[in-house]
C-alpha cells in the first residue's frame, strides 16, 4: 500500500511541474472575477509586438478623415497586427464639439488621454504608435503621416510578452460582457506595467467635417473609444500587495473584467481594447496591445 501512495505522489509531483497553480489573489471580497498571478513553465515563445495607433480626432476637424483613412492603410497592410483607437476629446472646441443633434462621441477618458497622455496637442489631427516618442521626435504625437514609418518600427520589435483574451460571457438582458485577460511574460522585464482595458465600438454613423470643408451626415468612424474599464492608464500589475515590476519570465497575470453596453451601442460592432503600458515619469508606452471583439 505504501509503495502504491508513493507512486501516486510521484505522479501527481510530476505532473504538478508544468504551472505552479495560482497562489495570490487580489481580488476584491464579494467578487467572483478571476484576479490572480503565478509562474508558468515551459516559458513561451516571444511574440511580435502589436501596432497600437491612436488616434486624437473630433467631429469638427476636416483633416481628420485624412487620419481615419491613415489607419485603413496600416491595418490593410498588417493584416491582425494593428489595434487603434480613435479618442474624441473635448478640449480643441472649434475642432472637438459634438453636432447638435447627433451622437456625442466625447468621453472623460479621451479627455484624459489627450492632456495626461499627450501633453493636450495644439492642433488635430495626431496621435501616436505604441505611446512611444521614436528617435528624432520630441513628443509621443506625430503627424498621421509618419504613423506608417513608425508602423514599421514596432512589427519588427519582439514585446517582453503575450496577451490572451477571451470572452467569457455576455447576457444579453443585463448587456453585460465579461473577459479574461492573460498576460504572459516570455522573458525578465524590470519596470513596472499596467494593464488596461477599453471598449471601442466600429460603424458609428455620425456627423463630420469633411476635407473639403462640408459637414457629413452620414459619415462612419470606426474604433471609437467609448468607455474605460479599468482607469484610463490602468492597473498596476503586482507579484505581490508590495512588490510591482521585476517580472520574471513565465510570470503571468490571469484577469476578469465585466463592464455593462450602453443599449445605444451596438454589441456586434463593439471590442475590447487590452493594453499592457508603462504610465510613469519617464514613459507611457504601449508594450503589448489585442483586441477582442464582442460577437
Amino acid at each position: 500500500m505504501k509503495k502504491i501512495c508513493n507512486f501516486v505522489f510521484v505522479i501527481v509531483f510530476i505532473i504538478g511541474c508544468n504551472e505552479t497553480p495560482p497562489i495570490i489573489d487580489f481580488s476584491e471580497k464579494n467578487s467572483d472575477l478571476l484576479d490572480t498571478t503565478y509562474i508558468v513553465s515551459p516559458i513561451p515563445s516571444s511574440v511580435s509586438t502589436m501596432i497600437f495607433v491612436e488616434d486624437l480626432t473630433g467631429v469638427r476637424c476636416s483633416n481628420c478623415p485624412k487620419a481615419a483613412e491613415k489607419i485603413k492603410e496600416i491595418k490593410v497592410a498588417n493584416p491582425g497586427n494593428v489595434v487603434a483607437i480613435g479618442a474624441y476629446p473635448g478640449t480643441l472646441k472649434n475642432f472637438m464639439d459634438p453636432w447638435p443633434g447627433f451622437q456625442i462621441l466625447n468621453t472623460t477618458e479621451a479627455d484624459n488621454i489627450f492632456v495626461s497622455v499627450y501633453g493636450s496637442p495644439s492642433a488635430i489631427p495626431t496621435g501616436g504608435v505604441n505611446r512611444k516618442v521614436f528617435p528624432g521626435e520630441t513628443t509621443k504625437y506625430v503627424s498621421y503621416n509618419k504613423w506608417s514609418g513608425y508602423s514599421d518600427i514596432i512589427k519588427s520589435q519582439n514585446s517582453p510578452l503575450k496577451l490572451q483574451c477571451e470572452l467569457v460571457d455576455f447576457d444579453t438582458t443585463s448587456r453585460k460582457a465579461r473577459i479574461r485577460v492573460k498576460a504572459i511574460f516570455t522573458k525578465f522585464f524590470m519596470e513596472s506595467l499596467n494593464l488596461t482595458v477599453y471598449l471601442s465600438e466600429d460603424e458609428i454613423i455620425s456627423k463630420q467635417l469633411m476635407p473639403d470643408g462640408k459637414a457629413l451626415d452620414t459619415y462612419i468612424h470606426n474604433h471609437v473609444l467609448r468607455k474605460s474599464v479599468t482607469p484610463f492608464n490602468g492597473i498596476t500589475l503586482k507579484i505581490n500587495p508590495q512588490t510591482s515590476g521585476n517580472y520574471e519570465a513565465g510570470r503571468t497575470f490571469d484577469r476578469e473584467f465585466e463592464t455593462e453596453l450602453s443599449p445605444s451601442w451596438k454589441k456586434d460592432k463593439c471590442s475590447f481594447v487590452i493594453l499592457i503600458n508603462r504610465f510613469d515619469a519617464d514613459s507611457k508606452e504601449i508594450i503589448q496591445a489585442e483586441e477582442l471583439e464582442i460577437r
